[in-house]
């Protein structure tokens, strides 16, 4: 099997957005939240992530501003929960 970095990228791209094909509107900002915190804090850089997603510069910048728009909504939506 085949688990060169670009492949095990791929898988992860692959399974990322299967999930968000299928998931709620609550779950989608879930998973964006977690996939730009992740970007935001290095773990992935920007060449890893278009890579892994086969965009280029102005799809990912589209991209990033649509999960970050989703992660903006999730994050508000998490403060309105009683504690």
């Amino acid at each position: 099997q085949d688990l060169s970095g670009q492949h095990r990228q791929q898988q992860f791209a692959d399974r990322l957005r299967d999930r968000f094909k299928v998931a709620s509107s609550f779950e989608k900002g879930r998973l964006a939240t977690w996939l730009y915190d992740r970007y935001q804090a290095g773990d992935f850089t920007a060449a890893q992530l278009r890579t892994a997603f086969g965009m280029n510069v102005t799809q990912f910048n589209s991209f990033v501003t649509r999960i970050q728009t989703l992660r903006d909504h999730y994050m508000a939506l998490q403060a309105e929960q009683p504690e």
